[in-house]
């Protein structure tokens, strides 16, 4: 996998959150934090984004329903 060099800046506190999860040997370094995190939020956004679009689809049904019964109402 290719990878680019990200300059990120960040609060003091989330840094020393990291680093206690290195402590901790929940990670290897910072750039895996910062990694799994950026992952996990792909994920999360991309979920988001299906169920939005499900949504969507289901409405745009509904309408297309609607617009059918409107047919037979007005009759």
């Amino acid at each position: 996998m290719e990878t680019q060099r990200v300059t990120v800046r960040l609060p003091s506190h989330q840094v020393r959150a990291m680093d206690t999860f290195i402590k901790l040997g929940e990670f290897t370094s910072r750039s895996e934090v910062i990694r799994a995190s950026i992952s996990r939020f792909i994920d999360e956004v991309t979920e988001e984004l299906f169920a939005k679009a499900e949504r969507l689809k289901k409405i745009q049904q509904l309408e297309a329903a609607t617009s059918q019964l409107e047919k037979y109402w007005k009759k």
